[in-house]
């Protein structure tokens, strides 16, 4: 079996540029950029310590 590739970390500009996009069309880009960073960076942990647990 081949080793499975660790792509957890493209959550994190996914969620910065889906915050940016939603900022574009509201009208505030900077705060919704930081709202989709700080979610991304909240989810990974959540995926991080979940695959943890599952890996254990």
């Amino acid at each position: 079996m081949t080793k499975k590739k660790n792509n957890l970390a493209l959550i994190l500009p996914a969620f910065l540029l889906m915050g940016t996009a939603v900022g574009v069309q509201a009208g505030a880009i900077l705060k919704n950029s930081a709202v989709g960073l700080i979610v991304g960076i909240i989810v990974y942990f959540v995926l991080t310590y979940r695959n943890k647990q599952i890996n254990k």
